[in-house]
């Protein structure tokens, strides 16, 4: 099959383009050419911006592809764009949504007819619904061919985000323990990206029961963040001792650690046949190999790294003062 992808080179597309290359496809990539290609000389590139009104359409004119893949569509405008470019050039468009697409207060576990987010105020929510929306309805409109696949926190090899970097960095520091906001107990679920490859293969694969419909991705078991910082511990064969806060005693927002559940049904795309191949440990398990073998040196991200949540002096007074020992599990 012949696949357009719309980005595709830094994280969550070089896992896709490396399944659909597995699996005999012919890739070109839509992108700016600003980060490296990882594969050069294996898939096709047309350079363009698709911000630029009109750049999508005119760049892909006259070539011909079966199905696009838009990795990086975040507002209305975005796919306003693939509509006009691809309406009847195409048999499938797959547009990776969000999780944060689903209006608060959340009740877990999420289905895929539940509320969307109607507040402006909510950005990247609200501009995900509108670039859904407007696939939806020129697919009830015009049989404009779209699916859409909705993600929750994502992580995995090339995340530059690092949001297990927390607990892996103590693990790989020799930490002898561990301090967990909310006393370990958030339970919110993540997918590891190389599970979204083979659910768009899957997406593929079922087109024409696929279209028009919107599906939830995540791990099929998900677990307290203290059973992920555990598993990871043993992972690693290292023993940790678990100690836990308040939210409010927390000197640190640590990612995806916060109280409450936050988790979405599957059970739409594993009727499609779907059975992920890859476990919370499996994950794990590689994005430590790969976070060992590309320890993060730059904190970029002011509510997600800091350097300062490596303050073990810190922790370590916290833990004595005002720690609570969690039994483990």
């Amino acid at each position: 099959m012949k696949i357009l992808l719309i980005g595709g080179t830094r994280f969550i597309g070089r896992h896709v383009i490396s399944q659909l290359l597995q699996e005999g496809h012919q890739i070109t990539l839509f992108n700016r050419g600003k980060t490296p290609n990882p594969f050069e000389g294996a898939v096709k590139v047309i350079k363009g911006d698709r911000k630029i009104s009109g750049e999508l359409a005119l760049l892909t004119k006259g070539q011909s592809f079966e199905a696009v893949i838009d990795m990086i569509a975040y507002n209305g405008t975005d796919t306003e764009e693939c509509i006009k470019a691809f309406a009847g050039r195409i048999n499938h468009f797959i547009m990776i949504s969000t999780r944060s697409v689903y209006r608060q207060p959340i009740k877990s576990p999420i289905h895929e007819g539940d509320l969307l987010v109607n507040d402006p105020e909510i950005s990247y929510g609200f501009h995900k619904v509108q670039a859904e929306n407007n696939l939806l309805q020129a697919h009830a409109a015009n049989s404009f061919p779209a699916t859409i696949l909705r993600l929750p926190a994502v992580y995995g090899e090339y995340d530059y985000q690092a949001r297990e970097w927390y607990f892996i960095k103590r693990i790989l520091d020799k930490r002898k323990q561990i301090l967990l906001p909310d006393y370990g107990w958030g339970i919110n679920q993540r997918e590891y990206t190389g599970n979204i490859a083979a659910q768009i293969s899957i997406l593929l694969a079922n087109r024409n029961k696929t279209l028009g419909q919107a599906y939830n991705s995540g791990h099929s078991h998900f677990n307290r963040y203290q059973d992920l910082v555990q598993i990871a511990a043993e992972i690693m064969n290292h023993e940790l001792k678990y100690y836990g806060v308040s939210r409010e005693l927390m000197p640190w927002k640590i990612p995806l650690a916060s109280e409450g559940i936050r988790t979405c049904s599957t059970g739409k795309l594993a009727s499609l046949g779907y059975i992920e191949p890859f476990g919370v440990a499996a994950g794990l398990e590689r994005i430590i190999k790969y976070f060992t073998d590309n320890p993060l040196s730059e904190y970029l991200f002011a509510t997600r790294q800091q350097q300062d949540m490596f303050n073990y002096s810190l922790e370590d007074r916290l833990i004595a003062e005002r720690g609570i020992l969690l039994a483990k599990n």
